[in-house]
Protein backbone atom coordinates (compact mmCIF):
# COMPACT_ATOMS: atom_id res chain seq x y z
CA UNK A 1 0.00 0.00 0.00
CA UNK A 2 2.92 2.34 0.67
CA UNK A 3 5.45 2.39 -2.14
CA UNK A 4 8.94 1.06 -1.53
CA UNK A 5 10.52 4.20 -2.99
CA UNK A 6 9.01 6.44 -0.31
CA UNK A 7 11.50 7.79 2.22
CA UNK A 8 9.79 8.73 5.49
CA UNK A 9 12.92 10.26 7.00
CA UNK A 10 13.39 13.11 4.56
CA UNK A 11 11.97 16.54 5.43
CA UNK A 12 8.79 17.77 3.79
CA UNK A 13 8.81 21.09 1.94
CA UNK A 14 6.49 23.52 3.70
CA UNK A 15 4.37 25.99 1.76
CA UNK A 16 2.94 28.96 3.72
CA UNK A 17 -0.83 29.20 3.55
CA UNK A 18 -3.06 32.22 3.88
CA UNK A 19 -5.25 31.02 6.72
CA UNK A 20 -7.23 34.24 6.67
CA UNK A 21 -8.66 33.34 3.28
CA UNK A 22 -9.99 29.96 4.39
CA UNK A 23 -13.63 29.22 4.99
CA UNK A 24 -14.51 27.75 8.37
CA UNK A 25 -16.86 24.94 7.38
CA UNK A 26 -14.76 22.05 8.70
CA UNK A 27 -13.58 23.78 11.87
CA UNK A 28 -17.07 24.97 12.76
CA UNK A 29 -18.45 21.46 12.47
CA UNK A 30 -15.80 20.06 14.81
CA UNK A 31 -16.40 22.82 17.36
CA UNK A 32 -20.17 22.35 17.26
CA UNK A 33 -19.77 18.60 17.71
CA UNK A 34 -17.27 18.92 20.57
CA UNK A 35 -19.59 21.30 22.40
CA UNK A 36 -22.53 18.97 21.81
CA UNK A 37 -20.63 16.04 23.31
CA UNK A 38 -20.19 18.04 26.51
CA UNK A 39 -23.83 19.10 26.73
CA UNK A 40 -25.85 16.24 25.21
CA UNK A 41 -28.28 14.49 27.50
CA UNK A 42 -27.44 11.16 29.07
CA UNK A 43 -30.26 9.39 27.22
CA UNK A 44 -29.09 10.60 23.82
CA UNK A 45 -25.48 9.75 24.69
CA UNK A 46 -26.41 6.24 25.82
CA UNK A 47 -28.55 5.69 22.73
CA UNK A 48 -25.75 6.68 20.37
CA UNK A 49 -23.20 4.48 22.14
CA UNK A 50 -25.64 1.55 22.09
CA UNK A 51 -26.23 2.06 18.35
CA UNK A 52 -22.49 2.06 17.70
CA UNK A 53 -21.92 -1.08 19.79
CA UNK A 54 -24.67 -2.86 17.88
CA UNK A 55 -23.18 -1.85 14.52
CA UNK A 56 -19.78 -3.13 15.67
CA UNK A 57 -21.11 -6.63 15.07
CA UNK A 58 -21.04 -5.75 11.35
CA UNK A 59 -17.92 -3.59 11.33
CA UNK A 60 -15.43 -3.47 14.19
CA UNK A 61 -14.59 0.16 13.50
CA UNK A 62 -17.82 1.18 15.23
CA UNK A 63 -16.27 0.05 18.51
CA UNK A 64 -13.51 2.61 17.90
CA UNK A 65 -16.13 5.33 17.46
CA UNK A 66 -18.09 4.12 20.49
CA UNK A 67 -14.99 4.20 22.70
CA UNK A 68 -14.25 7.75 21.59
CA UNK A 69 -17.74 8.91 22.51
CA UNK A 70 -18.36 6.81 25.62
CA UNK A 71 -15.12 7.23 27.56
CA UNK A 72 -13.53 10.46 28.71
CA UNK A 73 -9.88 10.90 27.80
CA UNK A 74 -7.19 13.54 27.86
CA UNK A 75 -6.51 12.77 24.19
CA UNK A 76 -8.49 14.74 21.59
CA UNK A 77 -11.55 12.96 20.26
CA UNK A 78 -11.12 11.62 16.73
CA UNK A 79 -12.40 13.88 13.99
CA UNK A 80 -14.54 11.20 12.38
CA UNK A 81 -16.29 10.71 15.72
CA UNK A 82 -16.90 14.46 15.89
CA UNK A 83 -18.39 14.47 12.41
CA UNK A 84 -20.69 11.64 13.46
CA UNK A 85 -21.70 13.59 16.57
CA UNK A 86 -22.50 16.59 14.40
CA UNK A 87 -25.05 14.53 12.49
CA UNK A 88 -26.41 12.89 15.64
CA UNK A 89 -27.07 16.40 16.92
CA UNK A 90 -28.94 17.23 13.70
CA UNK A 91 -30.97 14.05 14.01
CA UNK A 92 -31.86 14.93 17.60
CA UNK A 93 -33.14 18.29 16.40
CA UNK A 94 -35.02 16.97 13.36
CA UNK A 95 -36.47 13.61 14.39
CA UNK A 96 -39.74 13.60 16.32
CA UNK A 97 -39.29 9.98 17.39
CA UNK A 98 -35.61 10.09 18.27
CA UNK A 99 -35.91 7.33 20.86
CA UNK A 100 -36.63 4.88 18.05
CA UNK A 101 -34.20 6.36 15.53
CA UNK A 102 -31.66 3.92 14.07
CA UNK A 103 -28.28 5.39 13.18
CA UNK A 104 -28.02 3.73 9.73
CA UNK A 105 -31.22 5.55 8.72
CA UNK A 106 -29.29 8.82 9.01
CA UNK A 107 -27.94 8.58 5.45
CA UNK A 108 -31.43 8.50 3.96
CA UNK A 109 -32.61 11.66 5.71
CA UNK A 110 -33.02 14.91 3.78
CA UNK A 111 -31.00 16.91 6.31
CA UNK A 112 -27.98 14.59 5.99
CA UNK A 113 -28.07 14.67 2.21
CA UNK A 114 -28.52 18.45 2.23
CA UNK A 115 -25.44 18.89 4.44
CA UNK A 116 -23.39 16.56 2.25
CA UNK A 117 -24.40 18.16 -1.04
CA UNK A 118 -23.96 21.68 0.36
CA UNK A 119 -20.38 20.76 1.27
CA UNK A 120 -19.89 19.35 -2.23
CA UNK A 121 -21.23 22.56 -3.78
CA UNK A 122 -18.68 24.56 -1.77
CA UNK A 123 -15.80 22.67 -3.37
CA UNK A 124 -13.49 24.25 -5.92
CA UNK A 125 -12.35 21.33 -8.04
CA UNK A 126 -12.99 22.42 -11.60
CA UNK A 127 -15.42 21.22 -14.22
CA UNK A 128 -16.01 17.76 -12.79
CA UNK A 129 -17.82 19.08 -9.71
CA UNK A 130 -21.35 18.51 -11.12
CA UNK A 131 -20.36 14.95 -12.04
CA UNK A 132 -19.06 14.24 -8.54
CA UNK A 133 -22.33 15.58 -7.17
CA UNK A 134 -24.28 13.22 -9.41
CA UNK A 135 -22.15 10.26 -8.33
CA UNK A 136 -22.75 11.02 -4.64
CA UNK A 137 -26.48 11.34 -5.30
CA UNK A 138 -26.33 7.91 -6.93
CA UNK A 139 -24.59 6.58 -3.81
CA UNK A 140 -27.56 7.78 -1.76
CA UNK A 141 -29.84 5.81 -4.07
CA UNK A 142 -27.69 2.69 -3.86
CA UNK A 143 -27.72 2.92 -0.07
CA UNK A 144 -31.51 3.21 -0.03
CA UNK A 145 -31.76 0.23 -2.39
CA UNK A 146 -29.34 -1.79 -0.23
CA UNK A 147 -26.82 -2.03 -3.09
CA UNK A 148 -23.89 -1.86 -0.71
CA UNK A 149 -21.24 -3.37 -3.01
CA UNK A 150 -21.66 -0.48 -5.41
CA UNK A 151 -22.05 2.07 -2.63
CA UNK A 152 -18.87 1.08 -0.77
CA UNK A 153 -16.72 0.85 -3.89
CA UNK A 154 -17.85 4.18 -5.31
CA UNK A 155 -17.51 6.02 -1.99
CA UNK A 156 -13.91 4.88 -1.57
CA UNK A 157 -13.24 6.13 -5.08
CA UNK A 158 -14.87 9.49 -4.42
CA UNK A 159 -12.78 10.10 -1.30
CA UNK A 160 -9.56 9.76 -3.28
CA UNK A 161 -10.89 11.27 -6.50
CA UNK A 162 -12.16 14.49 -4.95
CA UNK A 163 -8.94 14.93 -2.98
CA UNK A 164 -6.92 14.40 -6.18
CA UNK A 165 -8.91 16.94 -8.16
CA UNK A 166 -8.74 19.48 -5.35
CA UNK A 167 -4.93 19.23 -5.30
CA UNK A 168 -4.73 19.48 -9.08
CA UNK A 169 -7.07 22.47 -9.19
CA UNK A 170 -4.87 24.29 -6.67
CA UNK A 171 -1.70 23.53 -8.62
CA UNK A 172 -0.17 20.99 -6.23
CA UNK A 173 -0.55 18.14 -8.71
CA UNK A 174 0.01 18.31 -12.45
CA UNK A 175 -1.19 15.65 -14.85
CA UNK A 176 1.60 14.35 -17.07
CA UNK A 177 0.03 11.96 -19.57
CA UNK A 178 -1.70 9.51 -17.22
CA UNK A 179 0.35 10.27 -14.09
CA UNK A 180 0.28 13.06 -11.53
CA UNK A 181 3.45 14.96 -10.62
CA UNK A 182 4.15 16.53 -7.22
CA UNK A 183 4.65 20.09 -8.50
CA UNK A 184 6.18 21.59 -5.35
CA UNK A 185 8.17 18.44 -4.46
CA UNK A 186 6.43 18.25 -1.10
CA UNK A 187 6.75 14.47 -0.81
CA UNK A 188 10.41 13.46 -0.69
CA UNK A 189 11.85 10.33 -2.22
CA UNK A 190 9.55 9.99 -5.23
CA UNK A 191 11.14 8.94 -8.51
CA UNK A 192 10.52 11.73 -10.96
CA UNK A 193 8.23 13.29 -8.31
CA UNK A 194 5.53 10.93 -9.55
CA UNK A 195 2.59 10.58 -7.18
CA UNK A 196 1.62 6.93 -7.04
CA UNK A 197 -0.70 6.48 -4.08
CA UNK A 198 -3.35 8.01 -1.88
CA UNK A 199 -0.73 8.33 0.85
CA UNK A 200 1.36 10.65 -1.30
CA UNK A 201 -1.70 12.82 -1.96
CA UNK A 202 -2.49 12.94 1.75
CA UNK A 203 1.05 14.11 2.52
CA UNK A 204 0.59 16.95 0.03
CA UNK A 205 -2.87 17.79 1.37
CA UNK A 206 -1.57 17.83 4.95
CA UNK A 207 0.87 20.55 3.96
CA UNK A 208 -2.16 22.66 3.12
CA UNK A 209 -4.05 21.62 6.24
CA UNK A 210 -2.60 19.14 8.81
CA UNK A 211 -6.16 17.95 9.47
CA UNK A 212 -5.97 15.57 6.52
CA UNK A 213 -3.44 13.37 8.32
CA UNK A 214 -5.91 13.00 11.19
CA UNK A 215 -8.75 11.59 9.10
CA UNK A 216 -9.17 7.86 9.57
CA UNK A 217 -10.34 7.65 5.95
CA UNK A 218 -6.89 8.74 4.82
CA UNK A 219 -4.67 6.90 7.30
CA UNK A 220 -2.30 4.71 5.35
CA UNK A 221 0.03 3.21 7.94
CA UNK A 222 0.52 -0.55 7.85
CA UNK A 223 -1.06 -0.98 11.30
CA UNK A 224 -4.46 0.22 10.12
CA UNK A 225 -6.93 -2.59 9.53
CA UNK A 226 -9.24 -0.03 7.94
CA UNK A 227 -6.51 0.75 5.43
CA UNK A 228 -6.01 -2.93 4.69
CA UNK A 229 -9.70 -3.47 4.01
CA UNK A 230 -9.81 -0.39 1.78
CA UNK A 231 -6.92 -1.70 -0.31
CA UNK A 232 -8.41 -5.16 -0.57
CA UNK A 233 -11.91 -3.89 -1.37
CA UNK A 234 -10.85 -1.65 -4.22
CA UNK A 235 -8.61 -4.41 -5.61
CA UNK A 236 -11.38 -6.99 -5.44
CA UNK A 237 -10.08 -9.47 -2.86
CA UNK A 238 -12.29 -8.37 0.06
CA UNK A 239 -16.00 -8.96 -0.46
CA UNK A 240 -16.98 -9.09 3.22
CA UNK A 241 -17.31 -5.35 3.80
CA UNK A 242 -20.01 -4.55 1.27
CA UNK A 243 -22.36 -3.74 4.12
CA UNK A 244 -24.71 -1.04 5.34
CA UNK A 245 -22.35 -0.43 8.24
CA UNK A 246 -19.26 0.21 6.08
CA UNK A 247 -21.34 2.39 3.76
CA UNK A 248 -22.40 4.49 6.75
CA UNK A 249 -18.77 4.93 7.83
CA UNK A 250 -17.74 5.95 4.33
CA UNK A 251 -20.46 8.59 4.03
CA UNK A 252 -19.22 10.14 7.29
CA UNK A 253 -15.61 10.00 6.07
CA UNK A 254 -16.52 11.49 2.71
CA UNK A 255 -18.28 14.37 4.42
CA UNK A 256 -15.27 14.95 6.68
CA UNK A 257 -12.90 15.06 3.70
CA UNK A 258 -15.14 17.30 1.60
CA UNK A 259 -15.91 19.76 4.39
CA UNK A 260 -12.21 20.38 4.97
CA UNK A 261 -11.28 20.52 1.30
CA UNK A 262 -13.90 23.26 1.10
CA UNK A 263 -11.89 25.34 3.58
CA UNK A 264 -8.84 25.45 1.30
CA UNK A 265 -9.04 28.36 -1.12
CA UNK A 266 -7.36 28.38 -4.50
Amino acid sequence: MIDDDFDFDQPVTRIPQNSGSQQKLGNQILKIAAQYLQTMGSASHAQLVAELRQLAAQDAYFDVLADQIEFESDAPIANDALNLLYFWKLASEKESGMANFALPALIEQDYFQHEMLSAVDALQIGGNLPLHRQVIEQCFKMYAQECYAGCVTVLYGQIEGILTEALAERGYLQLNQSKYIDVYKIVPGLKGHEVKSLWHKVKIASDINPYFLELQALKMDNSSTVTATRHNIVHGSDVEHFTRARSLILFIWLFAVISFISTVKK
